[in-house]
This record gives C-alpha cells, sequence and structure tokens, in this order.
C-alpha cells in the first residue's frame, strides 16, 4: 500500500528549504545549553543535600572554596543554561512551522508550557543555590535548619519540576518532529523512550538527568545538518 505523507506536512521547493533554514542556525543554543547544564551538574554533584548533617553543612557551606562552586553555578552557569534553552525552544519551533503546514494548538501549547516550566525550574533552582551559598558567609551562626529547608525545595523543583516538566517537552517535541518530518522516526522513538525514562526512573539512576542535555545536544545537531543540507541543495 503506498504511504501517504502526513496532513500536517507539505512538499518544500529547494528556495523553501533554503529560506526555513536560515533560522535553524540558532539551534546553536541548544549545544550551549547541554555544555552548561552538565557543567552545572557537575559544579553541584558534590555539594550537601536536604539530608545532610549540621557540620557537613556547615563544613562544605562554610568553606570560601566549596561555596564558590555553588556561587558560580547558581550566579552564572545555571541561569545562563535557562537563557540558551530558550533559544533553542525557539529554533525548535520555528523548524516545525517551516516544516508543517499547519500548527496542532493543542500539541503548540503543551510543547511551550513545558519548555517554560524548565526554565522557571532551572532560575528557581539557582536562586535556592545561590541562597544557601550567602547564608553560608555567616560563617559560626549558619543556620542549618533553613539552609536544609531551601536545598529540600531545591531537590524537590529538580526531581518533580524540572525533569518532570522535561520529560513532557522531549515527549511532545518528538510527536511533533515525527508528524512534520522534521526528525526521522528512529529518533522520534529514541525520543519517547528517553522521555518515559525521564519520568519514571530518576529515583533508581539519578545520572539519568543527564539524557536531557543530550537529547537537547542530539535535536540541535540534526537542525544543524538540514541546514546545511538545504544549503548544499539550494547550491547544486
Amino acid at each position: 500500500m503506498e504511504d501517504r505523507p502526513s496532513p500536517d506536512v507539505t512538499p518544500a521547493s529547494p528556495a523553501d528549504a533554503l529560506v526555513g533554514a536560515r533560522g535553524s542556525r540558532v539551534a546553536i543554543a541548544g549545544l550551549v545549553f547541554s555544555a552548561l547544564f552538565v557543567v552545572a551538574w557537575l559544579l553541584l554533584r558534590e555539594s550537601p543535600s536536604f539530608d545532610s548533617t549540621d557540620q557537613e553543612l556547615l563544613d562544605y557551606y562554610g568553606d570560601p572554596d566549596q561555596r564558590r562552586k555553588s556561587v558560580i553555578a547558581g550566579l552564572y552557569v545555571i541561569p545562563f543554561a535557562g537563557i540558551a534553552f530558550i533559544w533553542f525552544m525557539a529554533a525548535l519551533r520555528d523548524r516545525y512551522l517551516h516544516f508543517a503546514t499547519r500548527e496542532n494548538m493543542i500539541l503548540s501549547t503543551a510543547h511551550v508550557v513545558a519548555g517554560a516550566l524548565v526554565v522557571t525550574s532551572l532560575f528557581t533552582l539557582a536562586g535556592v543555590e545561590l541562597a544557601v551559598s550567602w547564608l553560608g558567609e555567616a560563617g559560626a551562626s549558619f543556620d542549618a535548619a533553613g539552609a536544609r529547608s531551601l536545598l529540600a525545595l531545591g531537590e524537590s523543583l529538580s526531581d518533580i519540576m524540572a525533569l518532570r516538566s522535561a520529560a513532557v517537552f522531549v515527549g511532545v517535541s518528538a510527536t511533533r518532529a515525527m508528524r512534520s518530518g522534521l526528525f526521522p522516526r528512529s529518533y522520534g522513538v529514541l525520543s519517547l523512550i528517553t522521555a518515559v525514562a525521564l519520568l519514571l526512573v530518576y529515583d533508581a539512576v539519578p545520572g539519568i538527568s543527564l539524557a536531557f542535555p543530550a537529547w537537547v545536544a542530539g535535536s540541535s545537531v540534526l537542525i544543524l545538518v538540514r541546514r546545511r543540507a538545504a544549503q548544499q541543495a539550494d547550491g547544486a
């Protein structure tokens, strides 16, 4: 039986493909986000958690050298990662609109909301980490109970808000990409598996959180490759 094209997709001429490719260079922001995400993860992986003892909290946040890692992550790395993600999301949505003939409002709305929640949780997490670091400057009068409450809030945001909304973002992105023809179907299926993993296995495998920046980097590369292919086709 002959395959029928998706109702959301229409054939594009080489000229249309080149025009549509011009905005895709913004997808490099996804690579920037992925790099900054990993840097933040490395900076914070040795910081205390909310169930650390008072002495562990005081030893880390009372030491300027140790505390500097959290300050750098909260003040610079995580916020800039959030900004880069905003531009990646804009590039991704732009690609959908150039490859599809019409917008699916349900998927589009879910996509925007999930992406906004990812950015919000990143900035909130940065604020929490920075607040605890500032509390550490108090020295001997460091409020361990207050710091523990803030850290619990930060970890709950990471576990519930950030990763779950990231999972929704990946899942919706994969669905839209496969419908529009932006990504190969095999990559779309892999994206859906990544979304399920982010939703279900973080508690058992905390390192699965790195699957999100890996997916963003892979998606950025695919967009940039499609842009290069469109340019080469126009020059042929």
